[in-house]
């Protein structure tokens, strides 16, 4: 099985030419439906390298997902050299992009900056590196805007077998974020270990609701000709760091429980179960308790943590499988729970009783218990 896993790095605005990234992203729309327009000012390379090799780009994870519009925004694919301490080279010698781990230094050629022989240089990353050393290989790289922004994006690649699993279980339920990530470690038909921890959506609000006190003030200022302003532009450098703040502690939270969860799988060798949420439901829960914006907001942290699990479990071998887990249904019987005071959830057919975000563990050990 081939596994991926992808790394996105913001070049330096004064190095990278946004309208000529935008002119080849436009031609790597084109030449995904199989047109080829040979354009006299871009460097014949760089066309050259876009249809000589975009075939074998089309059908692999670098390429992503087709374009809807002919307009849309299409990644650029580009081949990569890859330059190893040993003196190893690996790649097309000729690729825009050049991976030289002997001067730890990535070298984007022709592609940030329509002028002959324009390079780019960045430090290498400490992801390749790690990535590099668990046996991956940076075969593909896209270069492309992301909010007006130039990034590369370099993609790992490494073959790998998942291993067989031990007795035990490793259950993840996808709960909202008010009441965080829950998660267990199951075995011979017990909770061994169980934990809640997520985001505080409380603070994401707050950040989000100061935002947009701060546009309205900023949208009236403009109203009234007054943008050019200090206390506009102080407004508006605000509204911009507390989004940004919002949409990092998000990002943070995802990432950390993505990888603490792979790495508690590759402790145990354990098989892991994700819910199978209902992405709909979710939706309208949290646009309900918090907003239509803001429990978006809080959705594509949940996707964004799926997302990741998913890669690293993939990345590393982890046997995973989706199921539903839930929380309101009796896993003894079947029928409907009924929530009483302090989210503890009993079944009036059988007895069942237990916490609500425990629930979805006792269903796991069930799937555990049909499966031997």
């Amino acid at each position: 099985m081939r596994a991926h896993r992808t790394l996105l790095i913001r070049l330096p605005k004064d190095k990278c030419n946004v309208d000529y990234i935008t002119r080849l992203m436009a031609l790597s729309n084109l030449a995904y439906r199989g047109y080829e327009v040979w354009v006299p000012d871009i460097p014949l390379t760089i066309q050259h390298h876009l249809y000589g090799s975009f075939k074998n780009f089309k059908d692999s994870l670098v390429f992503g997902a087709e374009p809807k519009r002919w307009f849309a925004e299409t990644w650029v694919p580009l081949k990569t050299l890859r330059i190893y301490p040993g003196g190893a080279v690996k790649g097309d010698k000729r690729a825009p992009v050049v991976l030289d781990f002997r001067s730890s230094i990535i070298r984007i050629r022709q592609v940030c900056g329509n002028e002959h022989g324009y390079v780019v240089e960045l430090p290498m990353p400490k992801w390749v590196v790690d990535r590099i050393k668990e046996g991956g290989d940076v075969k593909y790289a896209m270069i492309g805007l992301k909010d007006n922004e130039s990034y590369l994006a370099l993609t790992a690649e490494r073959e790998v077998e998942p291993y067989q699993p031990s007795d035990y279980i490793l259950a993840v339920d996808i709960n909202s974020w008010s009441h965080g990530i829950a998660w267990g470690l199951l075995r011979s038909g017990r909770i061994v270990s169980f934990k809640q921890e997520g985001l505080n959506p409380q603070r994401i609000v707050s950040l989000y609701n100061q935002a947009v006190k701060r546009e309205k003030k900023v949208g009236r200022l403009k109203r009234l000709g007054l943008e050019d302003t200090l206390n506009a532009k102080r407004a508006g450098r605000l509204v911009r760091r507390l989004r940004s703040r919002a949409y990092r502690l998000i990002r943070a939270e995802a990432v950390f429980l993505a990888r603490k969860l792979t790495k508690k799988a590759l402790r145990y060798k354990a098989m892991v179960v994700i819910d199978d949420v209902d992405w709909e439901s979710l939706r309208e829960l949290l646009t309900r308790k918090y907003g239509g914006k803001v429990g978006k907001l809080l959705l594509s942290g949940l996707k964004r943590f799926v997302k990741l699990l998913v890669t690293q479990l993939q990345w590393y071998g982890v046997p995973y499988e989706f199921r539903r887990l839930y929380s309101k249904k009796c896993p003894r019987c079947g029928h409907k729970l009924t929530q009483q005071k302090g989210r503890t959830m009993v079944c009036e057919n059988c007895g069942f009783k237990a916490p609500r975000d425990k629930v979805p563990m006792y269903w796991a050990i069930k799937i555990e218990n049909a499966r031997s």
